[in-house]
Parts: C-alpha cells; structure tokens; sequence
C-alpha cells in the first residue's frame, strides 16, 4: 500500500471535491459526470507517526443516476434519495499499516475492501456525511464508524470554503489490528508488546478553501487536525515512539468533464 492510498482512503476524511454550482446545473442527474484531479500531500507515515511525508494525490471521481464510484467514497448506489438524505450500501477500500519509519521493523498490516454502508444529509450549507463499515478481505478486522459535519459557503464569485468537525469510532478488533504490537513485532522493535482490548476514538478538524479558475476547473487547498484516544493513543507505536496529535495538510487541482 502506498502513502497515496493513506491519504485518498481516509485521511482525506471524505471531504471530496466540488464542482461549482453553475458546472453542476449544466449536466442532468442522469447523465455521467466525470471528475479528476491530482495533487500532492504531507502525512504521517502511520497512523499515529510522528514523522511525515510527502505523497501524491490522485483523485478520480464518476456518476451516473444513482450509481456512484469514487477514491473516497468507493462503489455505490443510493438506495434512498431524497432532496436532504441519501443512503447507499457501498465497497469501499480501508489502508492498513505500513511497516514506516519508527515501525519498520513490524509486520505489515495488509490493506482491506470494505462492505458498508454511507448516509448523507445536506440542507442548505450543511452537509453529514456518515459511514459505517466491516473489512471483507485482508488483514483489518472489526467495525469503524465515520462522522463529518461540514458548512460550505462561497466568499466571493470564484472563491469557496468548507469547514466542521469529525469523529471515528472503531471498536477493539479494528483497534488491536492497527495499534496492537505482536510479540514478535516486539522482539524485532524494541517495544512493548502491546493487544488494544477496547474501542478507539478519534476527533478532527477539517478545512477546504478551493478556488475556481473556471466552472469546471478549480485548485484547493486542505488541512486538518486530528487527535487519537483510548487505546489507540496508548500503544507504544503513538505512546513512545509516535504522537496521538496528526496533522496533514495538501493542495489539488480538479477537472470536471
């Protein structure tokens, strides 16, 4: 797995880019609207490093109807839509662990497809977006549920922002699959074999301020805070040799057709 996945898959914490209002008036719903983008970012090597990054950004986006595939969001179909919610069953893609920086000597956690499910609210400025998800293949374990909250608005004509809260909440399997130090993961490293037997939180803030150079391409700028809790900030992976505090910030360009 690459840091490019880290980043698309979940750090990016589904803030997923927008084209402007009048580049959406322009196609009907059911026809097929294309997105793609690239930029690059700095991230934590693991979750929960204390050393950073530099990694590249794709992001690649399409819909048709209620179909919808895309990075963030994986492969979907909005079973329920209405003008204020939606609600798809969706796969989906989750990274594992990379063995980086102060955890090369472990093991790799293998990254996973996901069988989930996504609910989305929008009303007005407001949008929720909610997903709730179980790995069906690789070395990821358990359940993790995601909530954002995001108010969007324009500064001027060419010039948005979008700004909330998050949280995830992952229970103890998801937990010990990414934070836990095997025995032997131990006698490689150095440090403290370590099982997470409880659930994990994490709280964040995001921003987006995005600027379009035309009603279908626009460059935007992304940051956002984070911080671990419960078990997860007490393995020694975050503990001694890591940081419960993350941070990551990017810049990408995006084009509708």
């Amino acid at each position: 797995m690459t840091g490019t996945a880290a980043a698309q898959s979940e750090d990016a914490d589904n803030e997923k880019p927008r084209a402007s209002k009048s580049s959406q008036s322009a196609s009907a719903e059911d026809d097929w609207q294309v997105m793609a983008g690239l930029g690059v970012g700095i991230a934590p090597e693991y979750r929960g490093a204390d050393s950073y990054a530099a990694i590249p950004l794709p992001y690649f986006s399409v819909s048709k109807g209620r179909f919808f595939a895309d990075i963030l969001r994986g492969i979907g179909w909005k079973v329920i839509q209405t003008e204020n919610w939606t609600l798809a069953p969706t796969i989906s893609y989750a990274r594992g662990r990379d063995n980086e920086g102060a955890i090369s000597a472990f093991d790799d956690v293998s990254d996973s497809a996901m069988a989930g499910v996504l609910l989305n609210w929008q009303s007005g400025h407001w949008e929720l977006d909610s997903d709730l998800a179980t790995p069906v293949t690789g070395d990821l374990e358990g359940w993790r549920l995601r909530s954002y909250v995001r108010y969007r608005a324009r500064i001027t004509e060419r010039l948005s922002y979008a700004i909330g809260p998050g949280a995830t909440w992952a229970d103890s399997d998801w937990n010990d699959s990414l934070y836990g130090v095997s025995a032997a993961d131990a006698a490689r490293s150095g440090l403290d074999a370590y099982r997470a037997d409880d659930s994990h939180f994490r709280t964040s803030l995001n921003g987006r301020l995005s600027y379009y150079l035309t009603r279908k391409l626009n460059v935007s700028l992304i940051a956002r805070y984070s911080r671990l809790y419960g078990d997860a900030a007490d393995s020694p992976i975050v503990k001694d040799v890591g940081d419960a505090n993350q941070l990551f910030g990017s810049v990408l360009a995006t084009y509708k057709f």
